[in-house]
């Protein structure tokens, strides 16, 4: 009978045992071995993200984080080439400035937006200016936002102002001004 209380302790000990992980529990996981897509107790998307353009998920298509339904940090999205795209960078309020890049990594062009969710659903748009820039570097547009809705664009040759265009609620050409 003494044999059963410490067949018993054995069998306890190697159970708890076999549970144990080789980190300590709560502890952090190594960077990149996180889990991926995720979602919180309200189906919301929460921590690191990751989508594909392939079901073998070898091509990305974008990359980023979520807390709580809302991006956080930078958002990178890639063309199916493999190349960076696009990336958002978010701060607060869903407000993010958003790159498009040529493939040498050089800034294609830069602007504002802002990832609004609510009563109406999620809502995605560009405000404020936005510059447009060649390959080498030069300026060769900005462009102005009202809540979404392109207003003006103002075009560069050689680096200097060259005319001006205004559009209306419906992204056509109302005006055009040579300067």
């Amino acid at each position: 009978m003494r044999s059963f209380p410490l067949l018993l302790s054995i069998s306890g000990a190697l159970l708890l045992a076999a549970c144990a992980g080789s980190r300590p529990a709560g502890g952090p996981l190594p960077l990149g071995f996180g889990p991926r897509n995720r979602y919180d107790r309200h189906d919301q998307p929460q921590g690191r993200w990751r989508t594909y353009y392939d079901e073998a998920r070898k091509e990305p298509y974008t990359t980023g984080r979520y807390r709580h339904g809302q991006p956080i940090r930078t958002f990178k999205y890639y063309a199916p080439t493999g190349a960076l795209d696009h990336s958002e960078k978010y701060g607060r309020e869903g407000f993010c400035e958003v790159t498009y890049w040529y493939p040498s990594g050089k800034p294609a062009r830069r602007g504002q937006a802002q990832w609004l969710t609510g009563g109406k659903g999620a809502r995605f748009y560009w405000f404020g200016p936005w510059a447009s820039f060649s390959e080498q570097g030069d300026t060769t547009a900005l462009d102005a936002y009202d809540n979404g809705t392109q207003a003006r664009r103002i075009h560069f040759e050689q680096g200097r102002r060259a005319w001006v265009e205004a559009y209306d609620k419906y992204g056509r050409v109302v005006n055009t001004t040579r300067l």
